[in-house]
């Protein structure tokens, strides 16, 4: 009946639905904190004088909700 019977086509699929789990898992776990990113954009702006404290303090309690 083939390799290991019908279990080998079983164990290719475990195999494979394994690793789809893991790629999952993977990716979100590496997204890039967009929430962060967007706060650091911010204190920079904030920083260089970009924007005045009113409007850092606005759209940081936006961002932070």
């Amino acid at each position: 009946m083939g390799w290991m019977g019908g279990f080998g086509y079983l164990t290719i699929a475990l195999i494979a639905v394994l690793l789809v789990v893991l790629y999952m898992a993977y990716r979100a776990n590496h997204k890039p904190n967009r929430q962060s990113s967007a706060i650091t954009i911010l204190d920079e702006q904030y920083a260089t004088g970009k924007i005045d404290e009113d409007e850092y303090l606005k759209r940081k309690k936006n961002l932070t909700r």
